[in-house]
């Protein structure tokens, strides 16, 4: 920067006509005020052009490198103080008004900084680091047509200097106008020479203002340049690819290999071209050779194996190549969980669920960190009845997530699988505690305890529960059906029961399960023939055959409507068909009914 212009005492200065009107308006007494600095507080009168200006330089001197140092320890509000009170005793010096410009410019606040900026480039006209300020100034403010003249000064007052014109080429881009933008860096071309972030930079705005053959002509002559340069072979592929030029692109890709045979993002780029191209067999090829690749990150990798995960179940082929590409994936990645995650998730898909697991608690040796994994091992557990293994890995994973509620729960859903009801209302209640905005997963909270507090006989509390996950979700088919049930079993505000079972029924038709609690809702209420009408409905599914369960009680019902030998023979066929009741074998002998 230009060395400090510091006034001598009884100098003259010379002022131009802009400051005379600026700072005459600014600082002489009773002016009106500048919104930036206080005019009223001016000690010094301002002259015409010509007056010598007197006031006590040491004074200057003091303020200004006062400003200087308040500025460098960052204390900007002091240092623009300091700088205020140089300009109103003298506003004829650029240089405070440019540490002022660059003070308000690092603050954002950049209407300040402009008025400043072009005050000291008004004062010095030929001074580049003012201009370049007050192009920095423009472009911050939107105003790159502002920008593009300073920028053409600033060149002008200077010796070559190359950031001067990229930031000209970036006033011609911000302003729309590309062309302008080439030709600076043309300009530059013709002075440093052949430089590869020229053609980068030509090829960029020509592809973003569509002329994309101009944008593959500049490649080709960076690749003239640097024939071995694997950056410049690939955005070629990506250009012709882009211009539907697929031959074009192949070739490029083939011809950068040559130079770089395991260079995966190549391999994989070519994989999907050839794939476009009906080469399946190449296709397939190429993905292998960059799934064994180093060189290539494995996030990559995953997005190619998820473009086969929709197709599965159309084609076998991909089925097996995408399992061969896991296994490639392991060799390349020994230490990383992902692989072992897709291949959960693929596993998962195709309800292997036994391999999918393994594939989970594998990944889980690498990175326990991630709780989705440790989510998948919790359901695929439960999902098998493996409810050891639940309540084992929900007990690790708590360790590792405290908060996460939905380990408590599938811990208190295996603990009530194996009848440890305590246990499960323990983990449930604390599931329920931790759960935030997710009211489905918590009236699923609510029912089970429902259920849970029934199976040890706590039926106030199990009401209670059932009835708040109702208020949650008043639409839950299954709450609606057990919490009915158990009031029927009960004998306790069937209304309420026959009321839910309506809905139930609304919800979900024709399901033998509801329809046989519908049916002993009825009987307990001693309306035997709408208990018939339902139980009938609950045995005529083909598709779906009663339990022992639904037998038994069409025989109770039978039975109570008189139908004694269908009751017996329903009695008989429930326990052929494993019914294990308290008096099922009572009845049958006795050829009568026990409750």
């Amino acid at each position: 920067m230009e060395d400090l212009v510091v006034p001598e005492q009884n100098k003259y200065m010379k002022k131009t006509s802009f400051l005379l009107i600026t700072l005459t308006l600014a600082f002489s007494i009773n002016a009106q005020e500048h919104p930036f600095y206080n005019q009223k507080k001016a000690k010094t009168q301002q002259y015409k052009k010509g007056s010598s200006v007197n006031y006590d330089v040491s004074t200057y001197q003091m303020l200004f490198f006062d400003g200087l140092r308040y500025k460098t320890l960052g204390s900007y509000d002091k240092a623009i103080d300091k700088f205020l009170a140089c300009i109103e005793l003298d506003g004829s010096l650029a240089t405070p008004m440019y540490e002022l410009a660059q003070i308000y410019f690092l603050e954002r606040n950049y209407e300040k900084s402009q008025f400043f900026a072009e005050s000291a480039c008004e004062i010095q006209k030929d001074n580049k680091w003012f201009h370049m300020l007050l192009s920095n100034v423009y472009m911050a403010n939107n105003q790159p047509m502002k920008a593009i003249p300073v920028l053409k000064k600033a060149i002008e007052f200077a010796t070559y200097n190359e950031e001067l014109y990229f930031q000209l080429s970036d006033a011609y881009l911000m302003a729309n106008q590309p062309r302008n933008a080439i030709k600076v860096y043309n300009q530059i071309e013709s002075i440093m020479g052949k430089n590869s972030m020229l053609y980068q930079q030509k090829k960029d705005v020509f592809e973003k203002s569509g002329n994309r053959s101009s944008a593959i002509k500049e490649i080709n002559k960076w690749l003239e340049f640097e024939p071995n340069n694997l950056e410049a072979r690939a955005q070629l592929s990506e250009l012709y690819l882009l211009d539907g030029k697929l031959t074009s692109a192949i070739k490029s890709l083939e011809e950068m290999l040559l130079l770089d045979s395991l260079n995966g993002t190549a391999h994989l780029m070519l994989s999907e071209l050839y794939r476009t191209n009906k080469q399946f067999e190449n296709s397939f090829e190429s993905t292998a050779k960059a799934f064994l690749s180093t060189n290539l990150g494995i996030d990559a990798k995953m997005r190619t194996l998820l473009t086969y995960y929709e197709d599965l179940d159309n084609d076998s082929t991909l089925k097996t190549q995408a399992f061969a590409l896991i296994e490639l994936l392991k060799q390349a990645h020994p230490d990383d969980a992902k692989p072992y995650t897709i291949e959960g998730d693929f596993y998962y898909r195709e309800d292997s669920l036994l391999r999918a697991k393994n594939a989970f608690v594998e990944a889980l040796k690498y990175d326990k960190s991630r709780f989705p994994i440790w989510q998948q091992v919790l359901i695929i557990s439960f999902d098998t009845k493996d409810y050891a293994a639940v309540i084992s890995t929900a007990k690790e994973a708590e360790e590792l997530f405290p908060s996460q509620p939905i380990i408590y729960y599938f811990s208190g859903l295996a603990h009530f699988q194996t009848k440890s009801y305590n246990l499960a209302i323990d983990q449930l209640n604390t599931s329920s505690l931790l759960v935030i905005s997710n009211d489905p997963l918590l009236a699923q909270i609510y029912a089970t305890l429902g259920d849970a507090y029934h199976a040890v006989e706590d039926h106030k509390e199990s009401d209670r529960h059932y009835e708040k996950s109702l208020a949650l979700v008043p639409e839950n088919a299954n709450v609606l059906n057990n919490y009915s049930y158990y009031l029927s079993l009960r004998n306790e505000n069937l209304e309420r029961a026959v009321q839910m079972m309506e809905q139930c029924m609304m919800l979900s038709p024709n399901f033998s399960t509801y329809e046989d609690t519908f049916a002993w809702v009825y009987y307990m209420k001693k309306d035997y023939e709408k208990a018939k009408f339902w139980i009938d409905k609950a045995m005529g599914h083909e598709n779906d055959p009663p339990s022992p369960t639904i037998i038994e009680h069409c025989g109770d019902i039978y039975f109570k409507l008189g139908f004694k030998e269908k009751a017996i023979s329903f009695w008989k066929l429930a326990l052929e068909k494993g019914a294990d009741s308290e008096f099922i074998h009572q009845k049958i002998e006795d050829e009568k009914l026990y409750e």
